[in-house]
């Protein structure tokens, strides 16, 4: 997807597959983008359908729902529009933690108290 969005690979600098991961004593893989040099962490962002993926940088995550190959996704299209206003902000990880409030779920015992509790607070 990536090779047909930024073919001459302009604006995606860094892709971070299953090798670039760390696997936790849980099996799971999660990416750290501290294996990125000369970047700072305020100006990178992860896109995955999988949230736990960027569990070591809760706040530069960007969560989207899975694709699967299905002509009437359009989840990435939806995307644009805040990939571009990102563009334009100091620091991606403030905006991403106002936005997504991913740090939220782990103060809760369960995804349900978790959900409640952030749209109590908005």
């Amino acid at each position: 997807m990536l090779d047909y969005l930024d073919p001459k690979k302009q604006y995606v600098h860094h892709r971070l597959f299953r090798d670039s991961c760390i696997q936790t004593d849980e099996g799971v893989y999660v990416k750290d983008l501290r294996v990125i040099a000369n970047r700072n962490l305020s100006d990178m962002v992860l896109v995955d359908n999988a949230a736990y993926s960027f569990a070591y940088q809760l706040d530069n995550g960007i969560p989207i729902a899975p694709y699967y190959d299905h002509p009437d996704d359009e989840e990435l299209k939806h995307l644009v529009p805040y990939l571009k206003f990102l563009n334009y902000v100091e620091d991606m990880k403030a905006i991403n933690r106002q936005t997504f409030k991913l740090h939220m779920y782990s103060m809760h015992e369960s995804i349900e108290e978790a959900l409640e509790n952030i749209v109590l607070s908005k």
